[in-house]
């Protein structure tokens, strides 16, 4: 939160605030809809919204989130809600339900910082789970000690027989990225592919990307014209 004056201010020091006022449900709705509305610039890009426990516990967050879609047109299938644990282990049977009517909807959702509280198996089988989303704190020491090694091999082997998506948080290093995909992750997210950045900045990469790849074909039949003696 860029304020005015004090500058900016971090979510974890101003979202705890927002729950405890009562305002998290008009922020979460406006961050989904500002999230949609930007998505729609980025073709076939899965985008990803964390959610505060509060609104899901809240009986109308499922009609606020078809509101938005409708409002928006941003396909469902292409949104993705991330929350806690913590949630889900004091609220199981109203979790339980809340992500049924969500995926309903056509709307996935991943549980976050896996690996920071209980991480029970028991619950990854019980809740309908698309992705798994495995915390930093998990990921640290996976170069130089075995052991975490391990560990992160054994997760996403668990995830993958749950048949969850797994993304990777805090990949901070070229090593972390190598040795998470070779222990069979697949998704990254972290400092060492992108900072966090603004939507225009990301809407202009995507555009680069693109261009790249609509060129490339193009240079490479020039060089094979040429190769062969034809005009280029």
């Amino acid at each position: 939160w860029d304020r005015p004056g004090p500058g900016r201010v971090r979510p974890a020091v101003f979202v705890p605030i927002a729950e405890q006022s009562g305002l998290i449900d008009e922020l979460g709705s406006w961050t989904i809809r500002q999230a949609c509305r930007d998505g729609l610039a980025w073709s076939d890009i899965k985008v990803s919204v964390n959610v505060s426990p509060a609104q899901f516990r809240n009986p109308n967050f499922d009609n606020q989130l078809t509101a938005i879609l409708r409002e928006t047109g941003f396909p469902p299938e292409r949104l993705e809600l991330e929350v806690t644990e913590s949630y889900f282990i004091a609220n199981s049977d109203q979790a339980r339900r809340a992500i049924d009517t969500i995926r309903g909807l056509g709307i996935s959702v991943s549980l976050d910082d896996f690996g920071t509280g209980y991480s029970s198996i028991g619950y990854l089988r019980s809740f309908n789970f698309d992705k798994l989303k495995l915390d930093r704190s998990l990921i640290v020491g996976l170069g130089s000690d075995e052991r975490v090694k391990r560990l992160v091999e054994a997760t996403i082997a668990l995830a993958e027989a749950l048949d969850l998506d797994v993304t990777a948080e805090g990949v901070e290093t070229e090593e972390e990225a190598r040795l998470l995909k070779n222990a069979g992750c697949t998704a990254f997210q972290g400092f060492f592919f992108a900072r966090p950045t603004s939507a225009g900045a990301v809407t202009a990469l995507l555009k680069s990307e693109a261009e790249d790849r609509s060129a490339k074909p193009m240079v490479e039949s020039s060089v094979r014209r040429a190769q062969l003696g034809q005009p280029t």
